[in-house]
């Protein structure tokens, strides 16, 4: 994997000779995942485990997005990123599974990223309960039940499993979130909650209507209302020293409305957020649930910069092609998709050096382009390429933002090769 930013701002240069960690950041890596997995002895219980390593190629200072942040050495890491028992039991219509020890955790309002060379993971349990027949009329119909619980976090860029931080490095004892997803194929409800103890407590509601149009297309609309509270004295402490998103509470809402047309997916979004901060700071929305904790987040205008600062309304539209059954030049594009999305948000914030309120307008482009073998010879190969371009109309956004890495102008290359064989 390859990343390149460049970041801008001539405000932050005039007045602070520029940024801490330069204007340009990124490296190159290449890394191996190698996974075991058990089957189930006396078909209840088995044993996983995936092996993690991560190699620096080149990198400029300071840029750990992709390597080793544990002790800011830069260098690469190993890590048994994964090894748990695992428990499955089941009947007519429902069965049962739990994971305990470390692990890919995705559960309640946590998530797992694996958006770098590897993938972060958390020590705790995990549990699941699915019923596979609840079907209404002629609607087919399934429920599922998630719950886990973790105290360590290995993020997706450094090796060592840590106790759960928030924001100012204070220690958070534990994590636990459950959540629930009735789906009826044409209607969808999920709901998940989830306490990191005495930091915050966070909750998500989504419901989806799709049907299907003609053979080869559909029509989905989603709507996501996520609600974020404070929980506690280290939420009110990190408020103290400047570093909470919002006072006590903060909203999330998205709506979504996508239509599949054969190859071509079409997508239009909306999203507002309310995330009051009164410590002179710009509040936005925060859905992790610590420093080093990811929190689920499935908002369409969640892709790239988060647009979720405090009462920006922001609209994206974007779309997809699937190139299979084409050819360029006798080549077969089987495999080839491309995609491009564009958002615009807007909000206002007070502007330090004159103190009056001004209307902000950021505004992203991301272009994708993904190739997926499908070969005999050349299957589980994938390349891709992602590059975003993002702007900001005010260069003071980052002196007074509670995110100020998610304001400044930039851009930002990626590229990566990926072999499961």
């Amino acid at each position: 994997m390859q990343i390149d930013t460049e970041i801008y701002n001539d405000l932050v240069e005039d007045q602070f000779g520029g940024f801490p960690d330069g204007s340009k950041l990124g490296g190159t890596g290449i890394g191996a995942i190698v996974d075991y997995s058990s089957g189930y002895w006396g078909g209840f219980v088995g044993f996983d485990a995936s092996l993690y390593g991560v190699a620096k190629i080149d990198s400029r200072q300071n840029s750990r997005d992709i390597f080793d942040d544990t002790s800011g050495s830069n260098k690469g890491f190993a890590k048994l990123g994964q090894g748990y028992l695992k428990f499955r039991h089941g009947g007519t219509g429902w069965v049962a599974d739990m994971q305990v020890g470390r692990g890919r955790f995705d559960a309640g309002t946590l998530a797992t990223l694996d958006t770098r060379i590897a993938p972060g993971s958390y020590q705790g349990a995990r549990a699941r309960l699915s019923f596979t027949d609840l079907g209404v009329g002629p609607l087919p119909g399934e429920l599922d039940f998630d719950v886990a619980y973790v105290n360590r976090s290995s993020p997706r860029d450094r090796e060592d499993f840590e106790r759960l931080m928030s924001n100012t490095g204070e220690t958070i004892d534990g994590l636990y979130t459950y959540g629930f997803n009735y789906d009826l194929k044409a209607v969808e409800f999920s709901y998940r909650h989830g306490v990191a103890k005495d930091f915050n407590e966070n909750r998500r509601y989504e419901l989806t209507l799709q049907a299907p149009v003609g053979e080869n297309g559909g029509v989905i609309l989603n709507t996501q209302y996520y609600d974020f509270k404070r929980a506690g004295d280290i939420w009110r402490r990190d408020w103290l020293e400047g570093e909470a998103a919002y006072d006590d509470k903060a909203s999330w809402l998205n709506v979504n409305l996508g239509i599949l047309m054969n190859r071509l997916r079409l997508g239009l979004s909306y999203s507002e957020t309310d995330a009051k901060l009164s410590n002179g700071l710009l509040g936005y929305a925060f859905y992790d649930h610590g420093d080093n904790v990811d929190g689920l987040m499935d908002a369409w205008t969640e892709a790239g910069n988060d647009f979720n600062n405090d009462g920006e309304k922001t609209w994206q539209v974007g779309a997809e092609y699937d190139f299979s059954g084409l050819s360029l030049f006798d080549v077969p594009l089987d495999g080839v998709k491309a995609m491009i999305i564009h958002k615009r948000g807007k909000f206002d914030a007070d502007n330090p050096f004159t103190g009056v309120s001004t209307d902000i307008t950021e505004r992203q482009t991301e272009y994708r382009l993904y190739y997926r073998f499908d070969e005999k010879d050349y299957a589980g190969l994938s390349v891709g390429i992602i590059y975003t371009d993002y702007r900001i109309d005010q260069d003071f956004v980052s002196l007074v933002s509670a995110q100020p890495e998610n304001v400044v102008t930039g851009k930002e290359l990626r590229t990566y090769i990926d072999y499961a064989f």
